[in-house]
């Protein structure tokens, strides 16, 4: 069963003042650089990077093997648009695609396969998503059949529209570590990463 990613990496970094947070330090390798090479390694075929914000400095920092580099002259109207560039990318014959936040270095080649197994357990026709004490987290895998209606969305939350609209058909995977809601806003949050790396 084929699975998909697409790396959102298009953002400004409003909040994170003078840096683009994508290009920042961790483990010696700018952060989009160590998403890349974590969603390569968990096997996630093909794989898909939206750039935006200073595409040319990010589109540097992203491994040579990335099947698809996509530059989404409409990232300023949110993140609903980077989606649908990333998904209108994909070949036909995916099952379905992993929504991968290019801000969210600490997520593992582990945690990336125990989604990816249930997926696959679940014959690839539920939303899957990690769950962190409670509360719903990322990344997600969405089925080929929510695609369109994704697609359609507009904004910043097109995603998690579909996911609250189907809670019947979508399984949470618990996952006891913070991995899964660790993103990197801010130098805060970046100073707090590179303490738990």
């Amino acid at each position: 069963m084929k699975i998909s990613a697409t790396i959102l990496a298009a953002g400004q970094s409003s909040r994170m003042e003078d840096d683009n947070k994508l290009l920042l330090p961790i483990n010696e390798a700018p952060m989009i650089s160590h998403v890349c090479k974590t969603v390569l390694a968990a096997g996630l075929d093909p794989v898909v990077v939206v750039t935006g914000f200073e595409s040319d400095l990010v589109t540097q920092a992203i491994p040579t093997v990335i099947n698809e580099i996509i530059y989404n002259s409409y990232w300023r109207s949110g993140m609903a648009s980077s989606i649908y560039e990333g998904l209108s990318a994909l070949p036909q014959n995916v099952a379905g695609n992993m929504i991968v936040l290019g801000d969210m270095p600490m997520i593992s080649k582990d945690t990336l396969i125990l989604l990816m197994d249930e997926f696959i357990a679940q014959s690839g026709q539920h939303i899957i998503y990690p769950i962190y004490e409670g509360r719903q987290a990322n990344p997600v895998i969405f089925p080929k059949k929510y695609f369109q209606e994704i697609l359609a969305s507009t904004g910043d939350r097109g995603c998690k529209r579909v996911l609250k609209k189907y809670p019947d058909d979508a399984v949470g995977v618990s996952i006891d570590l913070q991995e899964v809601v660790l993103d990197c806003d801010n130098e805060i949050d970046y100073f707090r990463l590179l303490g738990e790396m």
